[in-house]
């Protein structure tokens, strides 16, 4: 073999190795989600207790958008909130109301690790017109690209999927 040919060769297979080291382009940062599913009355008692859900995640710097959803309907509560860069307690409370007015109260926090940093909160009414097993919660949507599609869990937090709770009617 001639060394133009060998010094191609070498060329190619160091680019290949190097193409397998580098990080591809930085790809779309993943939706989260702190959600529940459980069984819901409709026009429920005031007196019944409230259901909450809470998880710990870690975010990166940027804008969000901030929104809760239940039984299928979502409300985008805060566009385009800047978060900065830490761990959070991430918590989704639904209480039942009793008034004509609306069936649940949803609230959700968003507190974190940073006491420089004040908990960011929103929350809103929910109407529920059959009794039945419904998903609630709320969603992080992240407004910028990030170098990695994997969401990191603290310690102890590998199932991040929702927790169920059903009772019979």
């Amino acid at each position: 073999m001639n060394r133009k040919k060998i010094t191609a060769i070498a060329g190619g297979l160091f680019a290949a190795m190097l193409s397998l080291t580098t990080p591809a382009a930085a790809a779309e940062a993943v939706t989260a989600y702190n959600y529940k599913i459980q069984y819901l009355v409709a026009e429920p008692d005031d007196s019944m207790e409230t259901s909450c859900v809470q998880r710990r995640i870690e975010l990166a710097a940027g804008n969000y958008d901030w929104a809760q959803f239940f039984n299928g309907g979502a409300d985008v509560m805060r566009p385009n909130m800047y978060l900065g860069a830490g761990w959070y307690t991430w918590t989704d409370c639904l209480d039942p109301n009793g008034s004509d007015a609306y069936d649940y109260f949803h609230t959700t926090t968003l507190d974190p690790d940073n006491p420089s940093w004040e908990t960011a909160t929103i929350s809103g009414p929910w109407w529920l017109a059959d009794s039945k097993n419904v998903g609630w919660g709320s969603r992080l949507a992240p407004l910028f690209l990030s170098s990695t599609a994997e969401e990191k869990a603290p310690d102890g937090l590998t199932d991040l999927s929702p927790q169920v709770e059903s009772r019979a009617g």
